[in-house]
This record gives C-alpha cells, sequence and structure tokens, in this order.
C-alpha cells in the first residue's frame, strides 16, 4: 500500500475519479491486429475483472465517514471566512470541524486515518509479450544512454492494474492543527491562522491499493476451472473449457511477470503448479484443493505489487 500527501488545491477535480486508459504498447502495426484478438478472447473475463474492481472500490467507497467529510468541508469553508474577514464566522466552523473528528475519536480511538474519498484509475495493455520485452529493452537502452525521458515514457506505458485511491485525514496532525488554528484565530492572528489551516488540507492522506489486472484475470480463470475440475463425468466440451481456462490462467501470469506484478520465485511456483494442475485434471479426472496452493502464489503477486514507495501530489 502506497501513502501520499494530497494538495487540497486539485481535491474537487481529483476526488471520485474514474479513469480508464487503455494503451496499445507496440511498435509492429501487427499487434493492433492482436489486440483486437485479445479484446474478444478476455471479454467475459474481463466483464468479471470489472464487476470484482468495482465491488473492491464500493467496498471503500462503504468505509467514508461521514464526519471527516465534513470536517474537511468546515476547514475549507473556514479559510474562505477568513479571506472574507468573517473570522467569528470563521472560528465556528473550526470547532464544528473539531467537534466532527471527536466524535470519529470516540467511536475508535485507535484510528489514525479517516476516509473521505475514492479515486479509481484504470490501465491497461494491450500488445504481445514480445513488444512489452521490446518496449523494456528500448527503455534500458535509452536509460543506459542517458536518455532518461525517453526511459521513462516508455516504461509508463507498461502498466496493467487498477489503483484504487482513498483519501484520508490523518488523526495524528489534523485535530491539533484545527485547535491550533482556532487559538490564532481568536487571537486576530488570521495569517497564520489560514497558513495552518491550508498546510492541513495539504496533508491529506492518500493510500493506494494495487490491483494488478493480469493477476485478477488468472485468479477469475483458475475459479472457473476450479468448478469444472470438481464436476464428475465431464463432457468432452467441459474438458476442452478446463484446459482452457488453465492455459489462459498460465498465460495471464506471463504478462504479470513481463510486467513485474510479482517476484520470479512466485512466477516459478506458479507456473509448477499450473502443470501439477493439468496432469490432475487431465483425461477426464476430477478432484478438490488442486487450486489451492496456486492461489496462494496469486495472492502474494497481488501483496508484492502495491506501490512500495511514497509520493507526494501536488
Amino acid at each position: 500500500m502506497m501513502t501520499a500527501t494530497y494538495n487540497s488545491r486539485s481535491l474537487k477535480t481529483s476526488l471520485s475519479m474514474l479513469i480508464t486508459a487503455t494503451i496499445f504498447v507496440g511498435l509492429p502495426k501487427s499487434d493492433f491486429a492482436f489486440a483486437a484478438a485479445q479484446r474478444a478472447e478476455d471479454n467475459a473475463t474481463q466483464a468479471e475483472t470489472t464487476k470484482r474492481s468495482e465491488q473492491k472500490t464500493t467496498d471503500k467507497r462503504k468505509e467514508i465517514v461521514s464526519e471527516a467529510v465534513s470536517t474537511l468541508r468546515e476547514t475549507q469553508d473556514a479559510l474562505k471566512l477568513l479571506d472574507d474577514g468573517k473570522n467569528k464566522d470563521a472560528l465556528a466552523a473550526v470547532e464544528r470541524a473539531t467537534g466532527k473528528l471527536e466524535i470519529v475519536l470516540a467511536r475508535d480511538p485507535k484510528v489514525s486515518l479517516v476516509p473521505i474519498d475514492v479515486r479509481v484509475v484504470t490501465t491497461d495493455i494491450y500488445g504481445s509479450l514480445d513488444t512489452i520485452k521490446k518496449a523494456k529493452q528500448d527503455a534500458k537502452k535509452a536509460l543506459d544512454e542517458g536518455h532518461v525521458q525517453v526511459a521513462r515514457n516508455l516504461l509508463a506505458a507498461l502498466a496493467s492494474e487498477t489503483v484504487i485511491s482513498t483519501s484520508n485525514i490523518p488523526l495524528a496532525t489534523y485535530p491539533t492543527a484545527l485547535k491550533k488554528a482556532a487559538k490564532l484565530i481568536d487571537e486576530n492572528k488570521t495569517a497564520e491562522a489560514k497558513t495552518v489551516l491550508q498546510a492541513a488540507l495539504d496533508t491529506l492522506v492518500v493510500t493506494d491499493v494495487v490491483v494488478p489486472l493480469p493477476v485478477a484475470r488468472a485468479r477469475i480463470n483458475l475459479d472457473k476451472a476450479e468448478e469444472l475440475a470438481k464436476k464428475k463425468n465431464r463432457t468432452q466440451q467441459e474438458n476442452k473449457e478446463l484446459s482452457g481456462y488453465i492455459t489462459s490462467a498460465d498465460a495471464q501470469i506471463n504478462y504479470a511477470q513481463e510486467l513485474g506484478y510479482g517476484q520470479k520465485t512466485e512466477f516459478d511456483s506458479f507456473h509448477k503448479q499450473i502443470e501439477e494442475i493439468r496432469s490432475k485434471t487431465s483425461g477426464g479426472k476430477t478432484g478438490t484443493n488442486f487450486f489451492d496452493q496456486v492461489k496462494t502464489y496469486i495472492e502474494t503477486m497481488t501483496k508484492n505489487s502495491q506501490h512500495k514507495e511514497p509520493s507526494a501530489s501536488k
């Protein structure tokens, strides 16, 4: 999970956004035909991936605390009132904001971050594995030659993920800032109070949850394969579908590997486990718990795909 400070000047335009970007990475024109075929093949899986991603977003939105949203609004209102010279009204707004946070703390004294909004950005990539590999090679060459921005642009396109960003009020610092601002307003130190309030707004914390799409798609294919693997007396068509789901899951993890969503040991273990599953389900054989281990690798890949380094949004 990544945490970052968030600048309130862009709050209204940045929060509650749903951005979807589909990136066609590829130098050869043939990759556009590949992308079209890939899209058609993955329609059902894509629909399920989108559904699961939306559920994650919905779950995050349910965490939003209304008192925290009101606190943010009251803080913004206090700044405007100070700009208008209405210090008494500004003080009242700050006091209301403080009271809202006290309600939150009374519910859970141990809480450190209180969510106020959610932003979702999805970036997807369509292209062959060879094209992705070439883009990585080109980026490395550009970096070796000192062309940092060229390398940066090439690497920026190599992503297939949904990022769910939750903006939070940090309770370690925000209530203290409100109390300090109230004291300054009461002392008619308007400029200092505005500085404190603006600083509080500029240090909202954003936490990211990254959903690596190839890994998510692999999980969906494995879920479908698992259901068929449990079924006795499968038809020839069902055996074909089972094999197809396993192949698709393996192919998606190949994409995850090229895009760096996980560690080499996880990928090696996954591919080895997939071959074992093929053996256990071939020839119409059935059983349960075939997929337990491989799903643990999926969970680890997802965990290792989270943003590790903090960054500041301005």
